[in-house]
Order: structure tokens, then sequence, then C-alpha cells
């Protein structure tokens, strides 16, 4: 295999000319089909069609409506209780309902008289009433109002209906015109289409300025490390064309970027970047003792493309575990993480042969950088400690598994709220008015016997036992017939929960309103449905479907290492270190009180894949020594691996630094992970597998 591929990177940098031209061709083409790429965010994407929460909205769509991408707006003022807010208000919602292309507004202004038809908040039953206590009285007598409304008589809230078929962008420039007819009122739009377009907005700044700022970080240590614009050329220019051809097969194949995948451009390149750096730095090595060139550059490039179609397997692994769950987006990101490593794999193992070809880099005389030779001794000192690592390894795995043990699962959805955003800040001045962020239904069931009896128990258990008058009589009958269903056997109760704004599980108001309804006895008779409590129901199934993706590629790579080593120890020995960096991070998610999340988890599957990266460098490395005792041959490759690990550990950590500063705490906490994950990888491969391979190759 080693004969095979030393001579085809020989004839490659024998005759570079047609493959420079056919790379160059190839490259211009996908970026031309790059500025094809899309920004498409549908956080219900994360839901598969065959999940729970999704057979039970295509359910409520069936016996009551469709679900549409409500438009909602927040009004705010200094007080709704003077008459000039109050009747701007009003002229605000006229205003609303003549925009074109909206089909019903709901809201304060149209909630229906109880006892008659037409609207309470203008009519004569409030008539007598100051502004203030009409909304105060309005707010104690009927819950929805206590929905609409703040307490403090400040913050309202405004449901738009569109058409079918209006599209949500040109639909809210339009209500936004039209607020101005009130510039005493301040309008925010709020609603889940809100939350998309500001994920959206920040998914291409982070493409825009992330993913070059990775690409400028890496290219600055790299050039720090090396010394040689020709050097840093060789190394960083095959990651760059392998992320253009990248973003082209993404623009070529209509595959749109989302919240999953906002990462991943900046994680293909610092991995491509390690690739590079092996591979240059085994070139360095080999052309200083040989006098033809060319040969040595084969042979260096033929002893590490195995190696570094190795890391890329692994992580392709680790993606392809990610199509398991019933999840389009992560579905979407499993095809494309795969693609992508292919492709910057591909680039590295093409490209970098006919750069060095034409720049003449590495050459004889040339030196390897320096700076992380000094972490050689320590760690060869530390594998001559005998029982000692083997000791050391089982208390520091099993300190981080009965951290980790104590972990829970939950879904955060202000993970995807942009920081700093206006839609971020607008929710929290909705939560913390007290009108939630986020409208759920509760069905519920009726009884033959007495067709509203269970709907008034519900009424009570959600918001009081005194609070069910506004569906008694004539009046209350009307209400509740327009939460009917088509069959008239169940309603659906709207109810407004605090799920968004605040960093906290996001289920604690879910978990407080099945209680409520547990205790009143219904919980046969109901049940909660709506995209958001969707994501919060199958977010916690999808997070333990990802962790049994996370174990199954925990096992294949373990398996791959022990085939292609062909020692059942050796793999082994390559688990349990790799495990020390995964269990680590769960230990830190522990520490710090965050639950897995559904980022979280996604982090620590690609993390392994990548972890093992330093483990495959070094057993390459142990097995290309293949003569003499075990102990020579850990010390000589720690010499030959040890400062390249450590020189693509820092550039991997520089790169993933960057994702740190992304308005979008989901992706900031992704990447943040996987670079603990790295730097724990590295101090485990260095300072724990030499003294392992050692006591157990015996």
């Amino acid at each position: 295999m080693k004969t095979r591929l030393e001579a085809a990177f020989g004839l490659l940098l024998a005759r570079p000319i047609w493959v420079a031209a056919l790379l160059f061709l190839l490259t211009a083409v996908a970026g031309w089909q790059a500025t094809k790429l899309q920004v498409a965010v549908n956080l219900s994407g994360l839901i598969g069609p065959q999940t729970e929460g999704a057979r039970a909205i295509r359910d409520y769509e069936t016996r009551f409506e469709p679900i549409r991408a409500e438009e909602v707006l927040l009004v705010t003022a200094p007080d709704f209780g003077a008459a000039q807010a109050l009747a701007d208000f009003e002229n605000l919602i006229l205003e609303l309902q003549f925009v074109e292309g909206v089909e019903a507004v709901i809201s304060l202004a149209g909630l229906p008289a109880p006892g008659r038809d037409g609207a309470w908040l203008s009519g004569p039953e409030l008539a007598d009433l100051a502004p203030a206590a009409r909304l105060t009285r309005m707010r104690t007598e009927n819950p929805l109002a206590a929905q609409l409304i703040s307490e403090d008589l400040t913050a309202a809230v405004v449901v738009i209906i569109p058409q079918p078929g209006v599209p949500g962008d040109g639909l809210v420039a339009d209500l936004l015109q039209a607020a101005q007819a009130a510039p005493a009122l301040t309008v925010h739009s709020v609603g889940l289409s809100a939350v998309q377009r500001a994920i959206a907005a920040e998914l291409i700044h982070d493409l825009e300025v992330l993913t070059p700022g990775a690409v400028a970080l890496c290219l600055l240590l790299s050039l720090v490390l090396f010394r040689s614009w020709r050097a840093v050329t060789v190394i960083a220019l095959p990651p760059i064309v392998g992320l253009v051809w990248f973003l082209g097969w993404l623009g070529a194949t209509g595959t749109a970027v989302d919240p999953v995948m906002g990462a991943l451009p900046v994680l293909l390149i610092v991995l491509a970047f390690s690739d590079s750096i092996h591979v240059y730095h085994a070139g360095l090595q080999t052309v200083q003792g040989d006098a033809d060139r060319p040969r040595a550059l084969a042979r260096a490039l033929a002893e590490t493309a195995p190696a570094a179609a190795m890391t890329s397997i692994t992580t392709l692994i680790a993606f392809a575990s990610l199509s398991l769950p019933d999840s389009p987006s992560l579905n979407t990101m499993s095809t494309s993480g795969m693609a992508g490593m292919a492709l910057s794999l591909a680039a590295v193992l093409l490209l970098t042969p006919v750069l060095m070809w034409a720049l003449g880099v590495p050459r004889a005389g040339m030196r390897a950088p320096g700076l992380f030779n000094a972490i050689v001794p320590p760690a060869q000192a530390m594998a001559r400690t005998g029982r000692l690592v083997p000791v050391l390894t089982l208390v520091v795995l099993g300190g981080f598994w009965a951290l980790q043990s104590q972990s829970q699962v939950g879904f955060r959805y202000a993970d995807y709220l942009p920081r700093g955003a206006e839609v971020s800040t607008a929710l929290a001045r909705m939560e913390a008015s007290g009108l939630g962020s986020d409208r759920m239904f509760v069905i519920v069931e009726g009884d033959p016997a007495d067709p509203l009896a269970k709907v008034r128990a519900a009424v009570a258990a959600i918001w009081g036992e005194g609070r069910t008058a506004w569906t008694e009589g004539e009046a209350g009958a009307r209400m509740l017939a327009r939460m009917q269903s088509r069959d008239g056997l169940a309603h659906a109760l709207p109810v407004q929960l605090p799920i968004a704004a605040r960093d906290v599980r996001a289920d604690t108001a879910l978990t407080a309103l099945r209680a409520d309804l547990t205790g009143a006895g219904l919980d046969d008779a109901t049940r909660i449905i709506g995209p958001g409590h969707a994501l919060l129901t199958e977010g916690p199934r999808l997070v333990e479907n990802l962790r049994l993706g996370l174990y199954a590629t925990i096992a294949a790579i373990t398996l791959l290492v022990a085939v292609v080593y062909r020692s059942a120890r050796l793999a082994m020995v390559a688990m349990i270190v790799n495990l020390i960096p995964i269990l680590g991070v769960e230990a830190w998610l522990v520490l710090i009180g965050r639950e897995l999340t559904i980022m979280n988890v996604i982090a620590l599957t690609i993390a392994f894949g990548i972890a093992v990266d330093d483990t495959l460098h070094f057993l390459n490395r142990y097995r290309l020594t293949a003569e003499g005792p075990v102990a020579g041959r850990v010390t000589r490759a720690l010499a030959e691996a040890g400062p390249p690990m450590a020189a693509t550990t820092l550039i991997l950590l520089a790169g993933l630094v960057v994702t740190l500063t992304s308005a979008l705490p989901g992706l900031a906490v992704y990447g943040g992970l996987i670079a603990l994950a790295v730097l724990l990888a590295l101090m485990a491969d260095l300072f724990l597998l030499p003294g392992l391979i050692r006591w157990s190759m015996k």
C-alpha cells in the first residue's frame, strides 16, 4: 500500500501541470457555484415528520385548522391606561387589519364582549370606566385578555394571521409601515418567523466574518510557526480550496446553511489545516536525509496520507451518526459534514504535492518549528513511569465518569436566539411582562354527557378557580365555540408560555402546566401541542438518540482502529484515551450547571471524531517505527509526532475559539466544547497514550 501511494505521489510531483490546471478549473467552478449559497432557518426542521410532536400537530390541523407562520407583534407604551395611548392602540389594530395579506388580527381590541357580539374593549359594558380600569377589569375577568396585555399595562401582544401563501418578510415590512400611524407606540416583531429571520441574519454574518476570521487566524499562526510565506502557502491553500469546494457543493446541490450547520465551515477549515501541518511536517523531516527531494516528499506524503485519511474517516463516522435520528436538520448536517470532510481531504492530498513542486518547499536545510519541541521530554518521561500512567488514567476516567453520570438532558430555546438582536430583547421584555413568548394549545377532549365540563375544569387548572366565569352562559358558549374542533368533540385553549428569552431550561413552565392539569385529574383528557411544544418534548428525545449515535461512533472508530492497526489491544487503549476528552466535556457541563442539549451532544459526537486525530497520527508514527522494543518505538513516535500534534491543536483551538464570538449562543457553545475536547485530547495523547502503550504492549 505504501509503495503504491509513494508511486502515485511521485507521479504528482513529477508531472503536476495537468493536475494543477484541473484543480484550478474545479476550484473556479466551485467558486461560481458558491455564489448560489443559501441560508434558511426552520427550527421545526429539528423535528422529524414521524415524531410524536409532529404527528400531534398534524392531528390538530386535521381537527381544528392549519397552523400558519403567524406574525406576532409586541406593542409597548409608557401606559396603555392613558386615554391617548389606548386610542392609539385601537387605531393601530384598525390599520393592521387593512394591511394587504392579513387575514385576521388577534388582539385585546378584538376580544368579544360577554353576553353579546362585538368588541368588549370599546363596548357599553366598559364605557363608563377609565381606560386603566377597563383594561384591569378585562384582565381580571378573562384570562385570554391577561395573555394579551401585561399587568402593568405597558405591553400588549398582537397576533397577525396571514393569508395563505403570503411571504413573511414582505408582510412584516408592511405591518411595521402601518405601525408608523401610531408613533407614540413601539412595535417589535417577535414571532417565530421574526426569530428565524434574526438567526438567518446572524448566520450570514458568521459566514461573512467568522469563517474568514478563522482562516486569517490560522494563517497568522502558521506564519509564526513556520516563518516562511512559501510554507504557509503550502499549508493554508489546500484547506481554503477545500472550503471553496464545499461551499460550491452546497450551492450546486441547493443545500441551505441552517443553525445546526453554522459552525461547519470553520470546523472544516481548522481540520484541513491540521492535516496540512502534519503532511508538511513529515515532508520537513524526510527531505533532511535524502538528496532526492521529490522521492523524499513522495515518501513523506505516502507515510502521512493514511493517517490523514483515517482522521477524516473517523470524523466522517461521527457525522454519519447524525443521520440516525428522525431529524431533517441533523440529517442534512450529516450529509454536508461527510461531503465537506471528503472534499477537504481531497484538496489536501491533491493540492499539497502540486504546491510543494511549485514553491520548492519543504527542502533540505529548512527546520521544523522548534516552539513545541519542549513538550517531548516531559511526555517521554511520563511514558517511562510504568504503572503510574494506567493508575492515573483510571483516576481521571473515574472522576470524569462520576461527574458525567450526573448530567441531565434538556432543551434551551435561548441557544438559538441571537444575543443583542432586537427580537431577543423584545422577547425578554415580553416574558418579563408576564406575556410569555410562545403560544401553545391545550387540547381538551369533551365528555359526551357534559361537553363543556372538562373544558371548564381545564380552564380552572390553567388559570385558577376564580377565572372560569367567561366560559359560562351563552356568551361563554359562543367564545368556546371559536375554540371547538370541527367534529365538536374537543376544544383548543390557547396558552402563552415563557420558553424563549431566558437562558434556562425551556420546559420549566411547560412542566408546571402539565402538573396543574395532572392535579386536576385531566391527564387522559388533555394534551398540549404547538411547534414550540414539539421542540421542547422532542428535543430531549433527540438528545437521547444522538447519545446512542455517539456510542455507535465510539464503537465504530474503535473497531476501525483495531482493523487498521491489527491490534485489539491498541484499539482498546485508543478508546480509553479518547473517552477522557468526551467525559471531561460532559463533566465540565455538569460543573457549570448546563444540560445536555442538542447542540452539546452534536459537539460531543463531532469532538470524538476529532479527538482521535492526534491518537491516529501518533499510532501511525508508532507503526512506521516497526523495529525495536516497544519503549524505543514509543520514544521515537513521541519525538516525531509530538510537536506537530501540539501545533495542529493550537491551530484547531485558534479556529474554534473564533466561534465564541458568534451572537448565536448555540454555535458559540458548540465551538467552545469542541475546543475543550481537543485540548483534553492533546493532554491525554501526550501524557497517557504513550505510557499505556508501553505498559500494555510489553
